[in-house]
């Protein structure tokens, strides 16, 4: 009966083992702060004045924006001034003029200048689509940080339980080791699971605290400022590969959309330069005045014209460079889609394998290990059972906790992934466009968290 005590202890830690990583599994607000579209969203805001990477894209693109208002209509003028000498065979200076002055001005044919205002308004519109495309590439980033986080301090809060687990068992073998009860051997096992698990605990710990340095760093925070703790993701409704969800990735991509904005400033560079062929055409204007009374003496008018008939051939490789650009450019693009549905496809796959080693541990495995450690522990209680049986079953329940946490956070990540494929920033719009399987599709697993 001495032991009895020592038994509820046991089990009254055992439970809250158990019921801890319940409250992970359903990311209750008690389990800690949840991973929410709006919680990120926030921390976006904060990072919009704050995050390198995000302030560079944003300059780059404010620089492309000024560009377009940059590009010129006309031309600055071209003013000249000189002086006219004779040698004794030729005109007086006073008949001639010695000074002499003009203005030329290239006039703006053939449309170039709206087609280098086409060109600017075109690496503007990718530059921008390359600042999105930082944005929610940093919005993934966060995200996966905090699932990285809330994993982090689960492991941390498992390891502290189950040291205080060992603790607690230790008082139970110590206690039937002095009554003759318990061997020494069972005493130096615990005590050796309990060393590695303060160690153990240590590295969780530290772990923690890098997955909080690694997202200060996101956001530009100071490095060692303090999180709350997060709670780990809760488990989500099926996901399946449907056109829907292919059709919204293909539109919606951004690394997509940035090459194929990247093909259109490749045409629009391509038309520039076949215009670069033509003749450039300036008219002008000049005067000759005498220095000594200041009369005007003589005025011309001029047209000038620029002889590009020699480089044709150098024209025509500049316009094929370009057009060979375009291809690329357009080749990459349909390489790029091919690659999303790729993508697409893994992550549902993956998306498939997570939610279901999440269900198994939750439904079946770790019911199993709490059942089997009880009976373990019952067992050894009185006499009738190896200890080493407890420590085992133990270290599986632990390990079965710890695998259900990573398959949820693993999920999270998923979703994070297909958020970004797809533009989607919720749930709720990702299950609007694969929630359904299509009808070849076998039946889905059952959902057992409600």
């Amino acid at each position: 009966m001495k032991s009895f005590p020592s038994r509820i202890t046991l089990l009254v830690l055992l439970s809250a083992v158990h019921s801890a990583a319940r409250a992970g599994e359903a990311a209750a607000p008690a389990g800690g702060v949840e991973i929410t579209a709006e919680f990120i969203d926030r921390l976006m805001a904060e990072t919009q004045g704050h995050n390198p990477a995000l302030q560079a894209a944003g300059a780059r693109a404010d620089a492309a924006s000024s560009a377009v208002a940059a590009v010129r209509t006309w031309d600055d003028p071209t003013a000249s001034f000189g002086l006219w000498g004779s040698t004794s065979r030729g005109f007086e200076a006073s008949q001639e003029g010695n000074l002499v002055y003009g203005l030329d001005q290239k006039l703006p044919l053939y449309g170039r200048p709206d087609l280098q205002r086409r060109l600017a308004a075109a690496d503007a519109s990718r530059e921008g689509l390359a600042s999105d495309l930082e944005s929610q590439e940093l919005r993934r980033d966060l995200q996966v940080a905090l699932y990285g986080l809330a994993l982090a301090g689960r492991e941390a809060e498992v390891a502290q339980l189950d040291l205080e687990w060992l603790d607690a068992t230790l008082d139970a073998v110590d206690h039937k080791y002095r009554v003759g009860r318990a061997s020494q051997v069972d005493w130096l096992k615990v005590q050796t699971a309990r060393a590695m698990a303060t160690d153990d605990l240590k590295t969780r710990e530290q772990e923690r605290d890098h997955s909080a340095f690694a997202l200060n760093r996101l956001l530009n925070r100071e490095l060692h400022a303090p999180w709350p703790k997060m709670a780990v993701p809760s488990l989500q409704p099926p996901i399946y590969y449907t056109e829907q969800l292919v059709d919204a990735a293909l539109a919606a991509e951004p690394r997509l959309k940035v090459m194929r904005q990247e093909s259109i400033s490749a045409q629009a560079a391509a038309d520039l330069t076949r215009r670069q062929r033509l003749p450039d055409v300036s008219v002008g204007i000049e005067a000759r005045q005498y220095s000594g009374d200041g009369g005007l003496r003589e005025g011309m008018a001029t047209v000038s014209f620029s002889v590009p008939w020699l480089n044709r051939g150098r024209y025509d490789d500049d316009w094929r460079r370009d057009q060979q650009r375009k291809r690329a450019s357009d080749f990459a693009a349909a390489d790029r889609a091919l690659s999303v549905r790729e993508e697409l496809h893994h992550h549902v796959v993956a998306l498939d394998a997570a939610r279901r080693e999440a269900v198994l541990y939750r439904d079946q495995l770790i019911p199993l290990t709490q059942q089997t450690l009880s009976s373990a522990q019952a067992s050894w209680e009185h006499n009738l059972g190896p200890f080493q049986d407890i420590l085992d079953a133990h270290r599986t329940l632990l390990a079965d906790e710890l695998a259900m946490a990573h398959a949820l956070v693993d999920q999270g990540t998923l979703l994070a992934q297909l958020s970004l494929l797809t533009g989607s920033r919720d749930m709720p719009s990702v299950l609007a466009m694969a929630g359904n399987p299509p009808p070849e599709h076998d039946e889905p697993i059952p959902d057992n968290t409600k």
